[in-house]
């Protein structure tokens, strides 16, 4: 929809927004495939070379293009058969969807995702007041004004950089750290050690961790709603089974349910009910509301379910 002028009525969305994205950056090579998801054309999604990475003087080593898929508007049997190719091939995927003023995301990225930065905001350091000689060796941070202390915790990994005297610390790996107090980090044996004399700053190090995602078919059944209070989990819970309720529906009568229509919504609800697809009972209300409005579809909520989808695809 933001892509599209009055002048493209009647023209194939795809190409037509293709044209309009690849004006955007031309290092990215934009396509239009207007022909069935089949297997052999998601098998093209897996590790391929990017084009304006092969080797281009005062450019980056060749680099792998992100094997990601991205499902929208689609029914929920090619969702499921599009998510379980992709899980067995390796190939990240993303599913986002809104349906009125609600939207929906998944993502299965795989069995073994490595996140490499799993925290958020910049890692912590404090500069280093003094170091002491000792099994273990206690590292006494600066206090600065204003400070409440640094913000390591116990088992953070940490490395040392400007220490003069100590100058064993800086060329030491990774370290792990024992919380005494709000300035003071126990850090192993420094008895061997040149004496402190002054400087230095003490860094966390943050360890990449591996995560498993399951397919879409096993998520629908045991879904893992984060929410921002316990609150709102009977809320998202019953959004989850309108979604699927939604699927059903459209199969049952080829459309989506009319705008205000208080029996398409009933049998939405009747739908969500005899799928057992929640975790606990259902919030009717939200399920009728959700039918009512489903037909519709509304920019705002696309940009926001569509920027999230589009921070996952650059994991």
């Amino acid at each position: 929809q933001f892509l599209l002028r009055e002048s493209d009525l009647g023209q194939n969305r795809a190409e037509v927004s293709q044209r309009a994205l690849a004006k955007l950056n031309p290092c990215v090579v934009v396509e239009a495939h207007t022909g069935e998801l089949s297997e052999a054309f998601l098998a093209s999604f897996q590790a391929s070379l990017h084009p304006c990475a092969m080797g281009t003087p005062g450019m980056a080593p060749p680099h792998r293009q992100a094997r990601v898929v991205v499902l929208t508007e689609s029914p929920l049997e090619e969702q499921l058969r599009v998510g379980d190719f992709c899980h067995a091939q390796g190939i990240c995927f993303i599913v986002a969807d809104t349906k009125g003023l609600a939207g929906q995301l998944f993502c299965d990225f795989g069995e073994h995702f490595v996140i490499d930065d799993p925290a958020e905001g910049d890692p912590v350091c404090a500069a280093v007041q003094h170091i002491s000689q000792g099994n273990p060796g206690v590292v006494t941070c600066m206090r600065t004004e204003g400070s409440h202390g640094h913000l390591f915790c116990d088992g953070d990994l940490v490395t040392f950089s400007g220490v003069q005297g100590m100058t064993e610390l800086n060329s030491q790996k990774p370290v792990p750290v024992h919380v005494l107090d709000a300035f003071r980090l126990e850090i192993g044996d420094t008895s061997s050690f040149s004496p402190y004399r002054c400087g230095g700053l003490v860094s966390q190090v943050r360890r990449p961790q591996e995560c498993s995602h399951k397919p879409l078919r096993q998520a629908l059944e045991k879904p893992k709603i984060r929410v921002a209070s316990p609150e709102d989990l009977p809320r998202s819970r019953s959004l989850h089974a309108a979604f699927q309720a939604l699927h059903a529906f459209r199969r049952e009568r080829g459309r989506l349910p009319r705008p205000r229509a208080p029996a398409d919504a009933e049998r939405v609800l009747e739908l969500a009910r005899s799928l057992g697809a929640q975790q606990g009972p259902l919030e009717e209300d939200i399920v009728r509301a959700f039918a009512s409005v489903s037909a519709g579809d509304l920019c705002p909520v696309a940009s926001v379910v569509g920027a999230l989808a589009a921070q996952e695809v650059l994991k």
